[in-house]
């Protein structure tokens, strides 16, 4: 990407916790206008990751920085105050469950609080903001029902919609497209794609390769305590560091719908114990 201007960077990046290294060794950037999927296998380190680079975990060694106005030098993300971080970066959460009976609109106006503070009162902009967020996940009809009383993949939608009222210039997302149906799985892709034209830098986890494949511009796969490929999904999401990272045989063909690796999973069992009514030919 030419004239990439950074926000988030990790240089000789090794993270974890108190006596467990998880990653070690990371150089990886994202830039403004930028869709960063993070893929690898359960356990791969990636929420670590997302956890060190917004200013939450304490590096173990190397650096994790972050741009906080455009165009700005990178400085260390925990040397900045949370609230600092929150004016530049938002994340979403994979395990966040509600944590109180409030509305959907209240929880959504949770976002805002980077800009007034736990005990200002929302302006006309904030206000403007939580009701484009809403609008934005498709939640809007939802905004008087108490988030204790919502599907896991209607909560899912509130999440993201508070980290977008919190207008963030860095979008770090767990497993956003996680209990939602394919079609509400497209709309917030298609959200995120959206984010990233307006000059948003975007970073997301993601299991289902082919959604990796469709939504990122670059891919970044995790294995074994290191970062094993950044690139173009072309690049990355082949069958052989598929089998290699995750021990799974898959074929990797073309999308039909443009220039993109479309993957297909064929487990050792499935010519063994077929569906039944699947026709042999």
């Amino acid at each position: 990407m030419s004239g990439r201007i950074l926000r988030l960077a990790a240089t000789g990046l090794s993270c974890g916790y108190p006596g467990r290294l998880v990653l070690s060794g990371i150089e990886l950037d994202l830039a403004e206008g930028e869709v960063l999927a993070l893929i690898g296998p359960n356990g791969s380190g990636k929420t670590t990751l997302f956890r060190t680079l917004s200013g939450e975990l304490r590096p173990l060694a190397g650096e994790a920085l972050v741009a906080t106005q455009s165009g700005s030098a990178l400085v260390g993300a925990q040397g900045l105050s949370r609230a600092a971080r929150a004016r530049v970066i938002a994340r979403v959460l994979q395990a966040e469950s509600p944590s109180w009976p409030s509305t959907v609109r209240e929880y959504v106006e949770a976002g805002t609080f980077a800009s007034t503070g736990w005990f200002g009162s929302p302006g006309l902009a904030e206000a403007r903001a939580v009701v484009e967020a809403m609008k934005a996940t498709g939640i809007a009809e939802l905004e008087g029902r108490r988030v204790t009383e919502l599907s896991g993949g209607e909560f899912r939608l509130v999440l993201i919609a508070r980290a977008l009222a919190q207008k963030p210039a860095v979008l770090l997302l767990d497993e956003p497209a996680a209990e939602l149906d394919i079609a509400r799985q497209m709309e917030v892709l298609g959200l995120l794609r959206e984010l990233s034209g307006r000059g948003v830098a975007v970073a997301l986890s993601v299991h289902d390769l082919n959604l990796a494949a469709m939504v990122a511009d670059r891919v970044a796969l995790l294995a074994r305590g290191s970062l094993i490929a950044v690139g173009r999904p072309r690049e990355v999401i082949t069958a052989e560091s598929v089998a290699a990272a995750y021990g799974a045989s898959v074929v990797v063909g073309d999308h039909p719908a443009g220039d993109l690796p479309h993957i297909v999973h064929i487990p050792d069992w499935l010519d063994r114990n077929p569906p039944r009514g699947r026709g042999r030919g």
